[in-house]
Parts: structure tokens; C-alpha cells; sequence
């Protein structure tokens, strides 16, 4: 009988005899790409974007948003394995994409921020050795002055003693001042390094605070910014209702990191609808042309039905040297003006300045 023309039992009974075959253990992935083959489903993608879930998972420990899509998963799961249903298999890879877009990003930022936590906490134990030693050293000292103190018999000999002292109290006041001003510092680096404090909770990307960290480590080097928010969002808002607008806010973040793909980049969330990528040693000519396509992504994604028009984007892009983080003000200020020019001339389009030729 044709594979094509089998009943599900029988598929099934191929499946289990393939994997006796084979000596694979009929575990449930093994059975569901197994099944998948014999069966003619077009789900083995879908079924290795799963495997890539757990690898995610051991680097977020609590995250509600995944938390809920994955509740929305478990109503397709059980009949995406065994059911070629197109209305099954593409809410089924929707939702599957996006925990998959947004959450890559997530566990990126989260293992690069445990990894400055890690080095923060050896500064600080390391600054803790440093003040058990000079206590021990200066309680050693003192016991020495004080036994200096039991042979004394005059008080021209106990002034030197009492010099000695005094000295000994300001070195160590001095040193305690410079360590206790280097544990503020490390303090305040780990409060930084916490995820809440870097990262949007809406979308998942970096927040403004998480972007500017991220900023030194681009000081001389060539960059290319580009700043893009919906066209007409407060209207939308004010139509639909803040909730629909952050639903908005997440679909587009998710599409923004679908169509970065592998692309060296820091993408933020600036606040409200507008957001901000900075890429690195990328030519101006070649931001522009990729703005270009996403733009024109997001256009031929938008609905077209949509109340009170669909969803579209202006973009501006500033590019040139970064001299130092105290420049990137004049590359964001281009770039917002770039963006108005767009606005401007009837939204939905892509205008850049290249700082050069504003200097000249």
C-alpha cells in the first residue's frame, strides 16, 4: 500500500518496526520524526525548533511571556504529530517562531550579563581579601605598639609610639575610603547587571539603560545607527486601546529580530514605539538597502484590512566615526532628524544622513 494512502495505525506500526530497525529508542521525538517521514508531514522543522526550546531554558530561569506561548503550544501539540492540517501546523509555527526570535536575543543578553555578574563578584570577594588583610596587619601592628607601651617610662619615649599610631590610623582610613569607594562602584555594576534593569519587559530587547551599557564597547569604531517607529501609533492607541498597541510593540520587535538574522547588531527598544539598532563596522550604503527591505517586509506583512491603517514604518539612519560615547548624541540627533525628513516627505520610507556630510 501506498505511504500516502495509509491509515494512522498503520504509519504507526511502520514507525515503531523502523525504530526496532534502527536500535533507536522509541523516545517521543524519536517516534514524532520518525512518524513525520513515514507519514509525509512537514513538521521535522518545526520538531527541531523544539530541541533548540530546552538549550534556551537552561539560561532563562523565569520568563512569563514564553511561560504563556508555551501554554498555547500545549492546545497544538498533541495533534501537530500526527495530523497534516495546515490549520494546526501554522498557529503551531507562528507561536513556535516567535518564543524561538525573541527569546534567542533574551538568553544572549541574559548569558553576556551573568558573565559581568560573574566578574563583579570576584571584584567584590576580591576587595574583601584586601580588608581582611589590612585588618589583620594594622590589629597585628597595634598589638605591637601596645606592648611597646608596657616599657615605657618616660613620655619622650611613648611620643614615637603614639606618632607611629597615629600614622598607622590614617593609612588605614585612607585605604578603607579607597576600597569602600570601589565597592560603591562595584555595587552599583551589579545592580546593573541585573536583567530587569537592562532589558524592555514588553518585548524582551535591551532597554535604553541596557543600550548605553553596550555603547563603549563600539567607541572608534565606524557605526551605523538607525532609529524607526510606526507611522500613526498614537492614533492606533487611541483607536484600539493601549493593549492592542503593546501587542503591536511585540510583533514588531519580533520581526525586527527575525529580519537581523545573524547580523552583528545592538537592537533596543528606546521607548514607546521607537527603537533603535546599531551596527558596527557596517557601511552606510548597506544599512540603508537592508532598512530598505525590512521596511517593505513590514509593509507586505501588514493587514491590510486594518482599523485605522495598517502597519507601517519611517526609518532614519545616521552613520560615520563613533570618536567616544559622549559622540553618540550627535549620531542619535541625525538620525531622529533623518526620521522627521521621513515623516515629513509621507512616512513609510528610509531617508540617512552620513555625519560627514554635515561636518562639511
Amino acid at each position: 500500500m501506498d505511504q500516502d494512502h495509509k491509515s494512522p495505525a498503520e504509519i504507526a506500526r511502520d514507525t515503531l518496526q523502523e525504530l526496532g530497525r534502527s536500535g533507536k529508542q522509541p523516545t517521543p521525538l524519536n517516534y514524532a520524526l520518525t512518524y513525520a517521514r513515514y507519514a509525509n508531514l512537514p513538521i521535522e522543522n518545526l520538531l527541531s525548533s523544539l530541541l533548540e526550546l530546552p538549550e534556551i531554558f537552561a539560561q532563562i530561569e523565569e520568563d512569563n511571556w514564553t511561560i504563556r506561548q508555551l501554554e498555547l503550544l500545549k492546545d497544538f501539540l498533541p495533534r501537530v504529530i500526527l495530523l497534516p492540517d495546515q490549520e494546526i501546523l501554522e498557529p503551531f509555527s507562528t507561536i513556535l517562531n516567535e518564543i524561538l526570535i525573541r527569546n534567542r536575543s533574551f538568553a544572549k543578553e541574559i548569558h553576556r550579563q551573568r558573565k559581568e555578574f560573574d566578574v563583579t563578584v570576584a571584584h567584590l570577594n576580591e576587595l574583601i581579601g584586601q580588608v581582611h588583610i589590612m585588618m589583620h596587619q594594622t590589629s597585628k601592628r597595634l598589638e605591637k605598639n601596645l606592648n611597646r607601651f608596657n616599657t615605657v617610662k618616660t613620655l619622650d619615649e611613648a611620643r614615637p609610639i603614639f606618632s607611629d599610631i597615629i600614622e598607622q590610623s590614617r593609612t588605614l582610613i585612607s585605604s578603607f575610603k579607597e576600597i569602600g569607594d570601589e565597592f560603591q562602584d562595584a555595587h552599583k555594576n551589579l545592580v546593573n547587571s541585573t536583567i530587569e534593569a537592562n532589558l524592555d519587559p514588553l518585548t524582551g530587547t535591551l532597554n535604553r539603560r541596557g543600550f548605553m551599557k553596550r555603547l563603549e564597547s563600539f567607541v572608534q569604531k565606524n557605526i551605523v545607527l538607525m532609529i524607526f517607529d510606526l507611522d500613526h501609533f498614537k492614533e492606533l492607541n487611541d483607536l484600539k486601546g493601549h493593549r492592542h498597541g503593546d501587542q503591536i510593540l511585540q510583533e514588531i520587535s519580533t520581526k525586527t529580530s527575525g529580519n537581523l538574522g545573524g547580523r552583528q547588531n545592538v537592537f533596543c527598544r528606546w521607548g514607546g514605539d521607537e527603537f533603535l539598532i546599531l551596527f558596527p563596522d557596517a557601511s552606510l550604503d548597506e544599512i540603508v538597502s537592508f532598512a530598505e527591505t525590512f521596511r517593505t517586509n513590514v509593509q507586505s506583512d501588514a493587514d491590510p484590512d486594518a482599523s485605522p491603517r495598517p502597519t507601517t514604518l519611517s526609518i532614519g539612519i545616521s552613520a560615520g566615526f563613533l570618536p567616544s560615547s559622549d559622540a553618540f548624541d550627535t549620531f542619535y540627533n541625525l538620525a531622529d532628524e533623518a526620521l522627521y525628513i521621513a515623516k515629513k516627505e509621507g512616512r513609510n520610507r528610509v531617508r540617512a544622513i552620513h555625519i560627514k556630510d554635515r561636518e562639511t
